[in-house]
């Protein structure tokens, strides 16, 4: 966070405020003109650089939660998250498994995670999320695809993009061969149709390995992926650190770095700030764009 404040990430008119232990952001080198801290005033032994444990977990989520109030309450436009350890919010006690857990309790609803590497203008999103992959195939129904088509083709519009192409990836290679490799895809027209009625152009579904390929040569603004690695490999090949999430359907924005925790990084001091960068530069857009 510290690194991508110092890389002037944040345009002139946009005020950070850091939130969380204070010591923990002495510890990590702030300086006043970083900006001001406020700490949720929570009692925990601060761990060190890149050694999980539970108490850096209990700083961690009260972090989240400190956020979360400020945005509800609107003293904050936007919020850009560290990444966070599920295995030490689970140590905590914190009854949230992840963040985009928490924020759709928070919208009273589900929300929508965009992932994209602005930099190289790739955006995708996820028709389900942090669940076993063998139940991605039931969970990527015909509405949860829809609804995702919907979220993306909203946020790129608000990013400044007329009329963005999609593309929906298949789930079996070679995107079914009609039937011949599962049936998933002629079910799933069904969302393609029910997008299109609603303005959006949507694409497929095509196999996932071509639909990537024609979405770097800028044939596609964005992909609706069926399943986690579906979206993420990809994303982390083509545009390395630097991607970024962003969560749709809160009061306030939310971005965080697509990456983890990367304990062993931070236990031998190797710091690539590149997504969280992206990521603050994400939020005071759409701070701005308000």
């Amino acid at each position: 966070m510290l690194a991508a404040l110092r890389a002037a990430a944040l345009p002139r008119g946009v005020s950070p405020l850091l939130v969380g232990s204070r010591e923990v952001w002495r510890g990590a080198g702030w300086r006043p003109s970083d900006g001001p801290v406020r700490d949720p005033g929570v009692s925990a032994r601060v761990p060190k650089p890149g050694r999980p444990d539970a108490e850096g977990g209990r700083l961690s989520a009260a972090a989240f939660e400190e956020c979360l109030r400020l945005g509800v309450r609107g003293l904050v436009g936007a919020v850009v998250t560290a990444p966070s350890s599920k295995e030490m919010w689970a140590a905590c006690g914190y009854p949230w498994k992840d963040h985009t857990e928490r924020l759709s309790a928070l919208a009273g609803g589900e929300v929508e995670m965009i992932l994209g590497a602005p930099s190289r203008r790739l955006w995708c999103v996820l028709a389900t999320r942090h669940i076993p992959l063998k139940d991605a195939p039931r969970a990527a129904s015909v509405g949860a695809v829809a609804d995702a088509a919907r979220a993306l083709d909203a946020a790129l519009r608000r990013l400044n993009s007329t009329a963005p192409r999609l593309a929906l990836c298949g789930l079996n290679p070679h995107a079914g061969e009609n039937g011949l490799i599962g049936r998933e895809e002629i079910e799933l027209a069904a969302a393609v149709r029910s997008a299109r009625g609603e303005g959006v152009t949507l694409d497929g579904p095509i196999p996932a390995d071509s639909a990537w390929r024609l979405h770097a040569e800028g044939v596609y603004d964005g992909l609706v992926c069926l399943y986690h690695d579906q979206a993420l490999i990809p994303l982390k090949v083509l545009g390395g650190l630097s991607g970024v999430n962003w969560t749709v359907g809160l009061p306030f924005a939310r971005t965080s770095p697509a990456h983890g925790t990367a304990w062993d990084a931070a236990r031998g001091g190797v710091i690539d700030a590149s997504g969280t960068i992206e990521a603050a530069r994400l939020a005071a857009r759409l701070l701005l764009a308000v």
